[in-house]
């Protein structure tokens, strides 16, 4: 029976579907109809309001109305389904790419992608970075073997849009008469580290932000080097690590398959 009740109280509140719903409310003056809508009208003010503080640059690009369209849509397809409301946003760049795929607005998603990057960026957990000298007590001879962690606070992506240029343009301090963006000029390659205080977003070159997906997704120095070498031959792995390690963008070093085992 409980089950069932909340299935109906459920399309009553997102539907307004509450016929079978409605019997079940003890009315005591005022009527099913509109202590539901009091409920459904909270619900769906906390889901937009959520949403458009995670989603800000969107909303700028696609207007107060729009937003508020697309925000209800997207709600009825993807109704919360935690009672933390941080969630709800989750699946709004896919909710965008399958709408907007083919049209002018296809960058949407791209950009809803890094706005919710930046949004995991905030709140995953803190990990110290890598220590500089972890690798002077590795042995020359595993070099290729060893295998980089990424901190927790670090997100990467990609676009084919200049999806960094875009979220800059569009922030409140932004003066009125930027020129603005041409959406021909990717593909964008983004770095977001969480630091102390701030998020850091920052475009990579090409082959850097390629070594670093290579040691997210679990390779060794040695593959990760040659992913990197085939986006780029001149590609400089030196440089590439010390600037990950000043940028505080690794986390752990591993010998061997630890790293499958214990990547943070």
């Amino acid at each position: 029976m409980l089950p069932e009740l909340q299935s109906a109280f459920m399309r009553a509140i997102l539907d307004g579907d509450g016929d079978e719903f409605y019997p079940q409310v003890v009315e005591n003056g005022i009527a099913a109809e509109t202590r539901v809508d009091i409920y459904a009208n909270n619900a769906r003010v906390s889901f937009r309001t959520t949403l458009e503080a995670a989603f800000p640059v969107i909303r700028r690009l696609g207007g107060d109305e729009w937003f508020r369209q697309a925000g209800d849509a997207y709600r009825r397809e993807y109704p919360s389904r935690s009672g933390n409301l941080f969630h709800v946003g989750r699946w709004f760049p896919d909710f965008l790419g399958a709408r907007y795929a083919d049209s002018r607005y296809g960058y949407f998603a791209d950009v809803a992608r890094l706005e919710w990057a930046y949004q995991e960026t905030l709140v995953a957990p803190e990990c110290e970075p890598l220590d500089p000298a972890a690798l002077g007590d590795v042995s020359p001879d595993v070099y290729g073997k060893l295998r980089f962690g990424l901190r927790p606070a670090v997100r990467l992506l990609r676009s084919d849009y200049p999806v960094l240029a875009i979220w800059r343009t569009c922030q409140p301090e932004t003066v009125e008469d930027d020129p603005g963006v041409t959406l021909d000029a990717g593909p964008s390659y983004v770095l977001l580290n969480r630091r102390s205080d701030h998020v850091e977003l920052r475009e990579l070159p090409a082959a850097e932000f390629a070594l670093l997906g290579a040691f997210g997704a679990g390779h060794t120095l040695e593959r990760a080097m040659q992913i990197a070498g085939e986006v780029d031959a001149a590609f400089d792995l030196a440089a590439a690590l010390g600037h990950s390690v000043r940028m505080g963008v690794l986390a752990a070093l591993f010998e061997g398959d630890d790293a499958r085992r214990n990547r943070p």
